[in-house]
């Protein structure tokens, strides 16, 4: 039933009021189960009621019913809500068809190029090459139409369009490779893949530059930058993306979904680079933007914006609107999207963290009780091995010396040959430290110690470094300097 109740759980309580009138409709016998069905699917009540389970077949037809009933009404219903220009664009297309096979030829030409206007300005160069192509085939009926210069457009168009083509293609691959690397399976050079994939497709990025190509880029940029834990690299590449932004005010609007996806990326990359300011500057003008076209898009990016604020709020030294933030969230939006909802609980557990609220941090870590292998599928393995090193200062903090032993253990043998792989010595080095404070806290305040922990690692400058991997250091030097975590981080935030 999962597929069934992950579907009813995108309706709003209004839509399924009107999901449950749409069956009604359909329904032409009494005796029909779907409705119950569905009000049972609805409030996760389904083994306790009266439907026959043991007639598995019959139950299977019903939910069958109940799924393609479920398309129908969504697939009309975002299209009856829809007011994007593309959805406008379709329907002159799709009405200038109708003219055409109705011999209603003046009309038919003027909404085909009502159609065209539209899709040259909106850049959807798709819908042009259908345009183009319908143009073409009754070209002959209308003396006004210089068929060389409308074969010439549609050319023009097809170059286009192949090579957005392509760049989509290029970017499914590197989508491909990405879930591989993160799930550990596979661990290589992703800029070498990055360059083959940019050959292998012959992609040219001056060639072709639209809202959704610009997501495109962005998104492998910051994937790539995330597994390096270098968005240094990236910075100024990303910030002159708002230089295309600007540059095609007229268009953004009509890509309303990519606007969005590149402001986050922007805001993302600045609080990564310790640039907090201009980070929330961003994530301003993305809520302003999220707030465009009767909110189409508000739930879907809320958390992810939310998220970033708490993160942002927590390393510009304000944690407890960080902490009342991410825990009005949660509590506000469980019906959301889980790896959003994971990133908003591990963030929480990292602000209580910081400011040695251990047994918040312990009930938060009651929530992820599934396993390793689980929350790599989900999240992967970078963010796991964020939350295993967590969970392992956690119970040092908590003196659960042998529970924190078994850990490390578990730790190293399940993590230590990836680390390697993708040359993350130094998380190896930091758990090497964490058992010698378990062993020897007092040690740690000497000045072999300090020089120990400072040839260790090899650091890149504070402006450089990723502000997690700040956070993690922040600890060892907390316990060095004796005092606490959070003011070591902000410290070591502001030195950047």
């Amino acid at each position: 039933m999962n597929s069934v109740s992950g579907i009813i759980n995108i309706l709003s309580s209004t839509e399924k009021e009107e999901f449950v009138l749409f069956l009604k409709k359909q329904n032409k016998r009494h005796d029909t189960h779907n409705i119950q069905l569905f009000t049972l699917l609805k409030t996760d009540d389904i083994i306790e009621k009266n439907i026959d389970y043991k007639n598995k077949p019959a139950l299977y037809a019903l939910r069958k019913r109940l799924y393609d009933n479920l398309i129908a009404f969504i697939a009309n219903k975002r299209f009856e809500n829809d007011t994007s220009e593309e959805k406008m664009i379709l329907k002159l297309l799709i009405a200038s068809k109708a003219f055409f096979e109705h011999k209603q030829y003046k009309p038919a030409f003027k909404t085909l190029r009502k159609a065209e206007e539209k899709a040259v300005k909106g850049e959807y160069f798709n819908l042009l090459n259908e345009i183009y192509h319908i143009g073409i085939e009754y070209a002959h009926l209308d003396n006004k139409i210089v068929f060389s210069e409308l074969v010439e457009k549609y050319q023009r168009n097809q170059k286009k369009f192949l090579q957005e083509e392509q760049l989509n293609l290029g970017y499914a691959l590197l989508r491909q490779e990405l879930s591989k690397i993160k799930r550990g399976t596979v661990a290589f050079d992703f800029q070498k893949t990055i360059q083959s994939t940019i050959e292998q497709f012959n992609i040219s990025l001056k060639e072709i530059l639209t809202f959704k190509s610009l997501y495109q880029i962005l998104f492998i940029a910051n994937e790539y930058a995330a597994l390096l834990n270098d968005y240094y690299q990236i910075e100024r590449f990303v910030s002159k993306s708002y230089l295309f932004i600007q540059s095609k005010q007229e268009q953004a609007d009509r890509h309303l979904f990519y606007h969005i996806q590149i402001l986050y990326f922007i805001a993302n990359m600045l609080f990564r680079n310790k640039k907090f300011a201009e980070a929330s500057t961003y994530l301003d003008k993305m809520e302003m933007t999220m707030q465009k076209q009767d909110k189409v898009y508000f739930e879907r990016f809320y958390c992810r914006l939310q998220l970033l604020r708490c993160l942002t709020d927590n390393y510009s030294g304000n944690a407890a609107a960080a902490i009342a933030r991410a825990e009005s969230v949660l509590k506000t939006h469980k019906g959301v999207d889980i790896s959003e909802i994971l990133d908003l609980q591990l963030s929480l557990a990292v602000f209580n963290f910081q400011q040695l609220n251990l047994n918040r941090v312990q009930q938060i870590f009651k929530n992820f009780n599934h396993s390793d292998t689980w929350y790599e599928s989900k999240q992967g393995i970078e963010w796991t091995i964020k939350k295993n090193l967590i969970e392992i200062l956690l119970h040092v903090e908590l003196k659960n010396l042998d529970y924190v032993q078994s850990r490390l253990n578990s730790f190293k043998r399940r993590y230590k040959k990836y680390l390697l792989e993708i040359k993350e010595e130094r998380v190896h080095a930091f758990l090497l430290l964490v058992e010698k404070y378990l062993n020897a806290p007092e040690s740690f305040a000497s000045l072999t110690f300090r020089n120990q922990v400072k040839n260790a690692f090899q650091w890149k400058s504070y402006r450089k470094e990723d502000i997690f991997v700040m956070s993690f250091y922040a600890w060892l030097k907390a316990k060095i300097e004796k005092t606490d975590i959070y003011t070591v981080t902000l410290q070591l935030v502001r030195e950047s």
